[in-house]
């Protein structure tokens, strides 16, 4: 009786096990290379997508600046335009000339005093000169030697470009003074006509730096004593009933000329 062949059986069954192992090794390895190259595609997409939005947002960055850029320029444009309009319509229509804001006093040192608001250096140097004696001729030509001469001129006869002149005017040898006194208070605006010529430049108020007295001795010293004028003197109570009188803005000549002067 023959006996079976028990290392021939276990031989076949160690190479089945061993090729079913090494396949096994086989298929784990391709799966593993096929993971490690889906995990380094995966990482790739992500890093494509990542330059992708960074694209993306400098892309809209550059766009955003692009708008703002030409928003600029066109507000630029447009402005450009304006000013070219306003240049050609100041060559065909100059502008009036704007009143003074003030002046120099004095020499040593010169001392600059505003007007149209109350200026306490100008008030001071006015009381000082009001206190300064007891001639009003005296008091009038310091104060508009100071202050008038500036524009109207030492003389009275006034400058072109700055102010009119006093001397043989209508308007400051008008009988009664009114108008006079109201221009000083007030300031003037608009066309004037003075001695047959037409003059626009504006005049700035003095009511709040110039008390009815003081308004009084240098229109008196401007009527009676400046150049050949010869006019009755001013008042103060002409000024206070002036005064009295509220004006919103600036007189023009249209306004004065219907005061009737007496």
């Amino acid at each position: 009786m023959n006996r079976p062949d028990t290392n021939g059986g276990m031989t076949r069954s160690r190479a089945v096990a061993a090729i079913c192992g090494a396949a096994v090794l086989a298929g784990l390895a391709v799966f593993l290379a096929r993971q490690s190259a889906i995990d380094s595609l995966a990482a790739r997409n992500e890093f494509l997508a990542r330059q992708l939005q960074e694209a993306q947002a400098a892309r809209q960055d550059a766009l955003d600046k692009a708008a703002a850029r030409e928003a600029e320029l066109q507000t630029v444009r447009r402005d450009s335009a304006v000013l070219a309009r306003l240049r050609a319509e100041m060559k065909t229509n100059p502008p009036a000339a704007l009143p003074p804001s003030g002046f120099y006093v004095g020499k040593d040192p010169p001392m600059y005093v505003s007007y149209g608001t109350p200026d306490p250096l100008l008030q001071v140097f006015i009381q000082s000169v009001m206190a300064g004696g007891d001639d009003p001729a005296a008091k009038g030509r310091a104060i508009f030697a100071k202050i008038c001469a500036a524009c109207h001129q030492a003389d009275g006869a006034g400058k072109d470009g700055v102010a009119p002149p006093l001397v043989g005017s209508e308007w400051v040898l008008a009988p009664g003074g009114e108008r006079l006194v109201r221009i000083v208070l007030n300031g003037l605006t608009g066309p004037i006509g003075v001695q047959g010529r037409d003059w626009n430049l504006p005049m700035p108020p003095w009511r709040e730096n110039l008390k009815d007295a003081e308004i009084a001795v240098v229109l008196t010293y401007i009527r009676s004593n400046l150049g050949g004028n010869k006019a009755g003197p001013i008042t103060a109570a002409m000024a206070a009933a002036a005064r009295a009188q509220a004006h919103p803005g600036p007189e023009t000549s249209e306004e004065l000329l219907r005061i009737s002067e007496q």
